[in-house]
Formats: C-alpha cells, structure tokens, sequence
C-alpha cells in the first residue's frame, strides 16, 4: 500500500513524543509512544519515525521531491512486510 507523502509532511509536523507513522487497518496513521500501546493501534505496522523520515532524507530542509522518494521506499517496505 502506497505511503502518501502528505502523511509523511504529518509525521514531520507532529509535536507528538516519538511520533511514528504506522500502517493499521488499511491507512497509515501519525502516532505518539503513549498511543502505540493503546489497544487501538494494537497490532499496527511501524512504517517510519520521524527521526529516521529525517535521516533518510537528509535533515532540514526537507523537499516534497525528498519525500516523494522516501515515499515509495516506505511503500515497497510496507509492501513487503505484508502491510
């Protein structure tokens, strides 16, 4: 399932603590340390920190044209693990 990339412009814009995007139920979803042990987003797939989104694109700034490509290796990540 392919990443958006205005998900991945979420996931750098959330002032969540840890935030993680992840796939769950067939969407992705932006998501805290505290609400990855909820029962809600139990059994969600990790996709991306936003720490690794910004190591794998090189830090600040970032560029839609960054996260185009990050997007469609998260996507063939995704994919492969079965998301």
């Amino acid at each position: 399932m392919a990443v958006p990339v205005e998900d991945l412009k979420s996931l750098l814009q959330s002032t969540r603590p840890e935030a993680t995007l992840v796939h769950v139920a067939g969407s992705y979803v932006v998501a805290g340390a505290p609400e990855l042990a909820t029962k809600a987003l139990s059994g969600a797939l990790p996709v991306v920190t936003r720490d690794e989104l910004l190591e794998h694109v090189g830090g600040w700034p970032v560029t839609d044209s960054d996260l185009e490509r990050v997007a469609a290796m998260l996507s063939a990540a995704v994919d492969n693990r079965g998301g």
